[in-house]
């Protein structure tokens, strides 16, 4: 006669191991790296991931996202007040696409700014003006989403539209 295995649907010792295991695990992983969860969290605070979203008209990455909001506010300092009232701004409208959005603000409103901040760093991979900018994404910049598959992203230069300086003459002058 066939044994039956009637599991308890309850708590047993092999599920509350499997449930410390996992639970020690995360803590370790936690305690390893402290400036990528509290990067996260901020992301998951800010709604950063919801405004991007939105302002790029796709889903977009969580790992890169967490590196753009900390280049975002290490580069500009007021940042994060700025995401936030952009983030109150769009929640308040509804709008149905950025194009709706753009059109309900004009060009010289900060909520503007912001937003171009956002995109621009998505599309460009590069956050940051004139010498301090810093490259935070090449290969998965958006801005090489309409050629994928059928053009090869150049994996040379320092970033996206980055030309070295001109070369110097024997007398330290420009050619």
């Amino acid at each position: 006669m066939p044994q039956q295995n009637n599991v308890p649907v309850g708590f047993s010792r092999r599920r509350l191991l499997k449930g410390m295991a996992v639970l020690s695990l995360s803590n370790v992983c936690a305690s390893l790296f402290p400036a990528q969860l509290a990067v996260a969290q901020q992301a998951r605070d800010t709604d950063f991931a919801d405004v991007s979203s939105f302002l790029v008209s796709r889903r977009t990455s969580q790992l890169l996202g967490q590196r753009y909001l900390a280049a975002l506010n290490k580069h500009y300092a007021d940042f994060a007040v700025r995401l936030n009232s952009l983030a109150a701004f769009l929640d308040s409208h509804h709008f149905a696409h950025v194009d709706d959005f753009l059109q309900a603000v004009n060009d010289e409103d900060p909520l503007r700014h912001t937003a171009a901040l956002i995109i621009g760093s998505w599309y460009t991979g590069v956050v940051g003006e004139g010498a301090d900018r810093e490259l935070i994404a090449y290969a998965e910049a958006m801005m090489y989403l309409p050629t994928r598959g059928i053009l090869v992203v150049p994996t040379y230069g320092g970033g996206p539209d980055s030309w070295g300086s001109k070369p110097q003459t024997e007398k330290g002058k420009a050619a």
